[in-house]
């Protein structure tokens, strides 16, 4: 019996399997080096849940920002909400669009942003928040549920 032959034959696709086994890997990698650099908005609501009306505070931090990048001073701050039965069509905003007007060595980008909403309605409300530098680069959160439960 020769092996010779099969044990080439095994080493032929093992190497040519690896490589493609390691791209996932690489291509995951290079992603998380390319997002390292880039700015990242979270967002937590504080309760989570409650029994209707609750009153809700939001905070956003964002990060991976100069502190005295003249783009990101006064960035414009819109709120997202998704009411319950509603889609993100029909979502209530609200813009804040503050200027920034003071001299270079005065820069300062805020990295914590804060919003109150009283909900009424029961069920589940989707929240988002969204920062817009000067230069029009977008920062957005993933959504944040927030649950109001009916009095029972």
């Amino acid at each position: 019996m020769n092996v010779g032959p099969r044990l080439l034959c095994l080493l032929l696709a093992l190497a040519t399997a690896l490589p493609v086994a390691a791209a996932p890997r690489k291509d995951k990698l290079t992603r998380e080096k390319e997002e390292k650099g880039k700015p990242k908005l979270t967002l937590k609501a504080d309760p989570a849940f409650g029994f209707t009306p609750v009153n809700v505070t939001l905070t956003g931090h964002l990060a991976g920002v100069d502190l005295h990048d003249r783009n990101f001073c006064h960035a414009a701050v819109t709120w997202v909400r998704i009411d319950p039965g509603q889609n993100e069509r029909d979502s209530f905003r609200v813009r804040e669009d503050p200027a920034c007007v003071h001299p270079d060595e005065q820069i300062s980008v805020a990295t914590t942003f804060t919003k109150t909403f009283d909900l009424y309605r029961p069920g589940s409300y989707l929240i988002r928040l969204e920062v817009q530098a000067k230069d029009g680069t977008r920062v957005v959160s993933a959504y944040t549920r927030v649950e109001v439960l009916r009095v029972e």
